[in-house]
């Protein structure tokens, strides 16, 4: 019995479908790899345990089979069984690598210093609860949000999404009041929904846009100053986008900011345009100039002013504070000018919906469109039209005497944005969002818990510097053809520096670790992305003598007992008997079969 099981273990009948099976799996991860990515294979399929398990009986069945056929008297045998213990020995530096090596990311600056941190597969949770030591663990996410592993100690890990928000709540109980209330707007020919929350406090809070119109929340503190927001009867003044004054020594002149815009205007000595105009003054990401909102909140002009020797250019704000930025074009010397801007516009937008909380902690409304004005008292659950195509406005909350509570949401699904965030549960069930990359406190009743949810870093024994980035391209086309990563790798023990070039498949090697190109930023070209992998020396050494027993084995299959023949350094080798059929439990995969039956 015990002779039959080990027949069959190292049997063709054995052999065959281990390959089948193997190679199936293979195919369908290489399918897999493309569509879900390499990390993901790497957890799922080739670090699984079942994986590996196959593979470790592919090479028990290997190892079986040589073993079966001793002794290995004759060429065949002897690269027979050279081949097969080649063969064991791939698999296990395969494992080695899978397990053993160090893998990640790095990313270089021209305009920044040295780095040195590895960004490595995997995430990683800490966990600091009541009374417990300091926890942390790796996370594999899958591509449906299931995060294993799905517990820590007595916490739970629910889920994890790409796209979440930071969102601010408010709840009762505040010292002082501090009128909050939560709206919901809906559309029934948009189809949706959305909810908005407005407070008198903190900043920022108590008003917000919605296209081209404005939510606000606003505490009146008398009746009359009540009636005249409910009347609309506020007295507008002044030209819609303010005026700007230019004083000269020889006179003072002012130009209505909107009707002058685009427009070349003759001042005395001086010629004015108005270039540009911002409602709302901001710098985008990359330093240009642009609105924020089209209310008339921060507004800023932009101005060229020429004589005939003498050109300027003009940043001129609404805001007080900010000084004017004059630019000199032309000339040597500046133009003997002052320009103030005066906003006495209502900066009121032409269509809103304000929230008036009056001295009693009553609300009321008064909304604005293009349709006209209206007011009245404002009451929960009850909806309002403001007058914005088919727009409805409720009152779904007050919280007169709000605290600001700041939460992570998930959007729905099939909503686009958002940051990575992980879904944890307490023992006692309290669930929580926490952001990738932000520590994050959860209030309990057993006290406080930190958690920080981040990449998983690693410190490389040595520093990368990138010098320059190079992007060559094809001859009359603006195509890519190589793009090159100059480097200084600096070791901080020794004080070693070297200097190396690395581009698309040609790597370099620093102190046993490989770095190789691996992508770049076509919008920022002073930014490269390199790979780093370790590979211990013997996990290397297993492979390359695998293959080099395969190789020598299969020639000795075939070249071995010609050459010894020629050679004559083995003739008690040509003189042992070797049988021409090998029975079908000694075999082992099929090409081997073949070579040793010949």
């Amino acid at each position: 019995m015990t002779s039959a099981v080990i027949q069959f273990i190292g049997s063709i009948r054995l052999a065959i479908p281990l390959l089948l099976v193997i190679g199936s799996i293979l195919i369908g991860a290489t399918f897999y790899e493309s569509e879900v990515g390499s990390s993901v294979v790497q957890q799922e399929i080739y670090k699984s345990p079942w994986f590996g398990a196959l593979m470790f009986l592919l090479a028990f069945n290997l190892s079986v089979s040589t073993l079966l056929r001793y002794p290995w008297k004759g060429a065949r045998k002897i690269g027979f069984a050279m081949a097969h213990w080649g063969l064991v020995v791939i698999i296990a530096g395969s494992a080695a690598v899978i397990h053993l090596s160090v893998e990640g990311m790095l990313l270089a600056r021209t305009d920044g210093g040295p780095v040195s941190t590895l960004r490595v597969e995997g995430d990683l949770l800490e966990v600091a609860s009541p009374g417990q030591e300091l926890q942390q663990t790796s996370l594999f996410i899958k591509d449906n949000g299931t995060v294993v592993p799905d517990h820590l100690g007595n916490l739970s890990l629910l889920g994890y999404t790409n796209h979440a928000i930071k969102t601010v709540q408010f709840r009762d109980g505040a010292a002082i009041a501090n009128p909050a209330v939560r709206l919901s707007l809906s559309s029934n020919r948009m189809g949706q929904t959305l909810e908005r929350w407005l407070a008198v406090a903190p900043a920022n809070y108590d008003r917000m846009d919605i296209g081209p119109a404005e939510l606000q929340i606003k505490r009146v503190d008398s009746d009359q100053e009540l009636q005249t927001e409910l009347a609309n009867s506020q007295q507008k003044t002044g030209a819609a986008w303010g005026t700007l004054t230019l004083q000269q020594p020889d006179g003072t002149q002012t130009i209505d900011v909107k009707s002058s815009l685009h427009q070349a205007v003759v001042l005395d000595r001086v010629n004015l345009t108005v270039k540009e105009f911002w409602p709302d003054f901001r710098l985008d990401e990359n330093g240009q100039p642009e609105t924020a909102t089209q209310q008339l909140r921060n507004p800023a002009v932009q101005l060229e002013l020429s004589t005939d020797n003498v050109t300027e250019r003009w940043f001129i704000f609404g805001n007080p504070d900010f000084q004017p930025i004059r630019t000199q074009l032309a000339g040597n010397t500046p133009l003997d000018l002052d320009i103030h801007y005066d906003i006495s516009a209502d900066a009121q937008p032409d269509a809103f919906f304000k929230v008036l909380v009056d001295s009693r902690e009553q609300l009321h409304y008064a909304a604005k469109s293009s349709k006209g004005f209206k007011s009245g008292p404002l009451a929960l659950g009850e909806p309002v039209t403001p007058g914005w195509a088919d727009f409805k406005i409720t009152l779904e909350e007050y919280v007169p005497r709000a605290n600001v509570e700041r939460a992570v949401v998930a959007l729905p699904v099939g909503n686009e944005g958002g940051e990575p965030a992980l879904q944890v549960a307490t023992a006692e069930g309290q669930t929580r969002w926490i952001p990738w990359g932000e520590p994050t406190t959860m209030e309990t009743p057993d006290g406080s818990w930190y958690l920080a949810f981040s990449p998983k870093l690693m410190r490389l024994p040595f520093a990368l510097k990138l010098n320059d980035f190079i992007v060559e391209r094809n001859e009359g086309s603006e195509s890519v053809a190589m793009w090159t990563s100059l480097v200084t790798l600096m070791e901080p023990i020794t004080g070693e520096l070297s200097e190396r070039r690395v581009w698309m498949n040609h790597p370099t090697w620093f102190k046993g670790w490989k770095i190789a190109q691996a992508s770049w930023n076509p919008g920022d070209l002073a930014q490269s992305t390199l790979q780093v992998k370790r590979e211990p020396w013997w996990v290397t050494g297993l492979t390359w003598l695998g293959s080099l027993m395969v190789t020598m084995g299969v020639a000795t299959m075939f070249y071995g007992r010609a050459v010894a023949k020629k050679l004559k350094f083995v003739n008690d080798l040509l003189d042992s008997p070797e049988s021409d059929k090998q029975p079908e439990e000694a075999a082992t995969i099929p090409i081997f079969s073949f070579f040793s039956s010949r």
